[in-house]
């Protein structure tokens, strides 16, 4: 299928901000009553009723984009989805790699739905760590060993037609590396998202400007840009008024945290920690002063259509 914005991407051809969606998973975990197992969506899109809530749960940050005439961007439910999750989800390679073509079929007849001149929707084939985000344990795995893994994902959404890819949640350089490699191949986009503690390191120690600097490095600066995401702004904050001002240029989305609690925290908690969405939306001001290059802002874990709301009030 034809990407429609694969070779112009609203985001890097406009100065307007622009808008993604907010904690997915959370929400349908928390606050719709569905399990997730290893934290995967994509096996919602099998059923009429996980198929309705994935819709309804775009459609209401659509639906803010809509109101303060901004584009989107919208995430596949695939960052489960590589061929490494295929066991523990119960999963054939093959039958994987269809759900993920079923994921962009799914956006792109949402994009048809509620697109409007003023409001382009990016369709993004979103990739996620190898392991458990908050355990680094992939470690063993080179560079190559994780382009096979991810390669079969990355044809099949580049061939079902999203614009770009994203990878997040990274703990890790080296899935970093592997991804933009790949991206390169296949002469698509590709976003990089780093998750860190609330030292503002990735969970191995290494700071977010050395991580930039080598995945950059590996890559010839293939990576459209950087970004953070599952993580409270407090957390990076003062690490980015630290960095080199050459390496907080290429960082071009935040996907906030609702929560100021690290990841143990959250991962070990049973409930769901909303914070406070006027104050995450206020955050958002301070970013925007530091991070000259920000594209794309929107929210992560805990977060909803009323921090998404917040955040947009105060950046758009």
């Amino acid at each position: 299928m034809q990407a429609k914005y694969r070779h112009s991407l609203p985001q890097l051809n406009s100065s307007n901000l622009l808008l993604t969606e907010g904690g997915i998973e959370t929400t349908l975990v928390y606050k719709k009553g569905f399990h997730l197992p290893e934290f995967a969506s994509g096996p919602l899109l099998l059923t009429p009723e996980g198929t309705k809530a994935l819709q309804d749960c775009h459609a209401s940050y659509i639906d803010i984009a809509l109101r303060h005439k901004r584009g989107i961007i919208v995430e596949t439910q695939t960052w489960r989805s590589s061929r490494i999750w295929c066991d523990k989800l119960g999963f054939s390679e093959n039958e994987m790699m269809k759900l993920n073509r079923r994921a962009v079929a799914f956006l792109e007849d949402v994009r048809r739905e509620y697109e409007t001149d003023t409001t382009p929707i990016v369709v993004s084939g979103n990739l996620g760590p190898l392991s458990d985000a908050y355990h680094n344990s992939t470690q063993r795995l080179s560079v190559q060993d994780m382009i096979a893994v991810y390669r079969d994902q990355v044809q099949a959404l580049c061939e079902a037609g999203v614009d770009m890819l994203s990878i997040m949640t990274l703990a890790d350089t080296t899935e970093a590396i592997a991804a933009v490699q790949l991206a390169k191949e296949f002469g698509i986009q590709i976003l990089v998202s780093f998750s860190v503690e609330t030292d503002g390191k990735l969970l191995n120690g290494v700071t977010l400007e050395d991580a930039i600097r080598t995945v950059d490095k590996a890559t010839e600066s293939y990576a459209a840009y950087f970004g953070i995401n599952c993580a409270h702004p407090s957390h990076f904050h003062p690490t980015l008024r630290m960095m080199d001002p050459s390496v907080l240029s290429r960082i071009g989305e935040i996907r906030a945290n609702a929560s100021r609690r690290s990841h143990q925290e959250l991962d070990n908690s049973e409930f769901l920690d909303r914070g406070d969405p006027t104050d995450l939306g206020r955050s958002f001001k301070d970013l925007i002063q530091l991070l000259p290059g920000l594209k794309v802002v929107g929210g992560c874990c805990g977060t909803d259509p009323e921090h998404v709301e917040a955040i947009a009030s105060n950046v758009c």
